[in-house]
């Protein structure tokens, strides 16, 4: 006897195990359980990279507020300033004038007495801090571990700088005393009672002190800062 047709709109391709296609799988059976742990898969998957996604916005966050930010350099005291809102304060630097002298300590420092002629605008310690630099492709030359061994009538009361702490410097008042000292590490220190942070005279002179004679030999010195809305610039080769 023949196979009456299938129902109207009913297709007659039936699946193996006599299931027409298109019908779920009946719960428990073996067509039933890879189903599920397919659709199980699919969902694991979709939460996976709804995960990573969130992952490569925070990260793209984190990045953009370092960017605009910007990277801190490196000075002791060094901070995230807002943008000159006035004109560049000029320093004016002398020739300096090189020698050497003998450490209290022992030994030999050498120095570049460089005077202070003069700024657009009045400046402070506090305003202003050193650099030694290559000129040739303007890489700082840091003396984080320099100790500034000086009193007001002597550069180098102590031990000279040495290829670990290169350099340091001391101030000099208009009349020849040594009124401050200035190291990376430390900022400025004050020799005598007053305090550290004080106007500059013309006719000061900055004496820079160094493990060995740096004249001529491609470096510079330079006078940065951030007063009253104004960047601070000052720099000559040594």
């Amino acid at each position: 006897m023949s196979e009456s047709p299938p129902p109207s709109g009913e297709p007659s391709r039936a699946e193996p195990g006599g299931r027409r296609a298109g019908r779920p799988a009946p719960p428990g059976s073996a067509e039933g359980r890879a189903h599920a742990f397919r659709e199980s898969e699919a969902r694991r998957r979709e939460e996976v990279r709804e995960q990573i996604g969130v992952v490569l916005v925070v990260v793209i966050i984190v990045l953009g507020v370092y960017t605009l930010l910007g990277a801190k350099p490196y000075t002791s005291s060094a901070t995230i300033a807002p943008p000159p809102s006035g004109p560049t304060i000029h320093v004016t630097l002398g020739t300096p004038a090189v020698g050497s002298v003998a450490c209290s300590g022992g030994g030999t420092a050498y120095t570049e007495r460089i005077p202070w002629n003069g700024s657009t605008q009045p400046l402070t310690t506090g305003d202003i801090n050193l650099r030694v630099y290559e000129i040739w492709d303007r890489d700082y030359i840091t003396d984080p571990h320099a100790v500034a061994n000086a009193t007001t009538s002597n550069v180098c009361a102590g031990t000279p700088p040495n290829p670990i702490a290169l350099w340091y410097v001391v101030m000099a008042a208009p009349n020849g005393t040594n009124i401050l000292t200035y190291t990376q590490a430390n900022d400025w220190t004050s020799l005598t009672p007053a305090p550290a942070n004080q106007w500059i005279e013309n006719g000061s002179a900055l004496v820079l002190v160094t493990q060995m004679p740096l004249d001529n030999t491609g470096r510079g010195f330079q006078v940065y800062g951030y007063s009253a809305g104004s960047v601070v610039f000052g720099t000559l080769p040594l």
